[in-house]
């Protein structure tokens, strides 16, 4: 009985890890699409900024929302990957290396996860300082553009793309299979597509910085 409330409790807390993930993966990819606005016509990057706030009490519960789903991301993470160390300590590196049978990219990026997650938590806290929680008021154009146009923060931004590349490349596909999705037929193309599809979003990611500095007088 013990033994098999602790499977559901860690099949539970793997599912809410997924969710959590997915749904930080979504503000990942809205924020992209945001920075994008960068490069088009002066403006249209603050005028998305006030429309966002604009939204007053909404806005701020989704903010409560992602920062609930990043804390508990951490939290259960960190719980599970307890668990699996006291239940089974001499295994956890094997079980997760064989999970994914196959290419040296997919183990890599899994063993980096508990290396890859406190190095974002690490760029988040010094990308919040920089921008949410820079005092009122702000030109968030300006910002990025002054910013971006100094070489040490530009190559420190494109550095710190690297573990959330990483960290994605695995927890897309893991949070899939966690959720109960997996397929026989698409299983083992999940890893590979999570990757391609990492790498091209930190692309667009990095890509944004350079233009600014490169148009920068």
């Amino acid at each position: 009985m013990v033994k098999t409330a602790i499977v559901l409790n860690s099949v539970v807390q793997k599912g809410l890890i997924a969710l959590s993930g997915l749904l930080l993966f979504a503000f990942v990819l809205f924020h992209l699409g945001g920075n994008f606005l960068l490069l088009d016509a002066p403006g249209k990057y603050n005028h998305l900024a006030a429309v966002l706030e604009s939204w007053g009490w909404l806005f701020h519960g989704l903010e409560i929302i992602l920062a609930m789903a990043l804390i508990g991301h951490i939290w259960l993470t960190i719980s599970i990957r307890r668990q699996q160390k006291k239940f089974h300590p001499r295994y956890t590196h094997l079980r997760q290396r064989e999970r994914w049978v196959g290419h040296w990219s997919v183990n890599l990026t899994s063993r980096l996860m508990t290396i890859t997650g406190p190095l974002i938590l690490l760029f988040l806290m010094i990308h919040l300082s920089n921008f949410r929680l820079h005092p009122q008021p702000r030109n968030l154009e300006q910002m990025v553009q002054q910013l971006f146009q100094s070489p040490l923060w530009l190559w420190g931004y494109e550095l710190a793309l690297i573990p959330v590349g990483f960290h994605l490349a695995h927890g897309l596909s893991s949070a899939w299979q966690s959720l109960g999705l997996g397929h026989p037929q698409i299983t083992p193309s999940l890893p590979y597509f999570s990757q391609m599809l990492s790498g091209l979003i930190m692309l667009g990611y990095a890509v944004i910085p350079f233009v600014i500095y490169l148009q920068s007088p």
